[in-house]
């Protein structure tokens, strides 16, 4: 790698560090205030679409099987998922929302901060794709996948 590389790669890793405080923080607001994980909010806003199961669900937002499992226990014993057996294959089981869940869902809690999707939701729609397009390069290339590897899974 050369000097510039280098440079460029370490204010990467600043502003990725910058970026992990800022969820951090909101993800211990939403605790306080919703008695929510950012993770947890995101699994029960995928399943506002309708059940999953927890592979689909691990798949839909990318996290593993075995955490968003670890997730979904702590959401059943909250009250704000219900786990229900397939008819068809009784190995698989269904997670969908409680109407506690959808209560606590309608007051609008954010995964990301307010002045962020405020901010976010006011540049023009080729910066918005711009932005998406970094980011999910960024992921890419932290995760050691390229685009083709996630093809492949589909």
């Amino acid at each position: 790698m050369n000097e510039k590389d280098s440079i460029y790669c370490r204010e990467l890793l600043v502003l990725l560090r910058k970026i992990t405080q800022a969820i951090d923080l909101h993800s211990r607001y939403l605790n306080k205030k919703f008695g929510l994980t950012g993770p947890q909010l995101i699994i029960l806003q995928a399943l506002l679409d309708g059940e999953m199961t927890v592979s689909g669900l691990a798949k839909a937002i990318s996290l593993s099987q075995g955490t968003v499992t670890d997730i979904i226990q702590r959401l059943e014993k909250k009250g704000l998922v219900i786990k229900k057996r397939s008819n068809e294959d009784k190995r698989s089981v269904f997670i969908s929302l409680s109407e506690k869940c959808r209560t606590l869902l309608a007051m609008e809690p954010s995964p990301l901060q307010e002045k962020f999707t405020d901010a976010f939701s006011r540049i023009p729609e080729w910066e918005k794709l711009m932005i998406l397009s970094s980011m999910n390069r960024i992921a890419e290339m932290m995760s050691g996948r390229t685009h083709m590897d996630f093809m492949a899974d589909e």
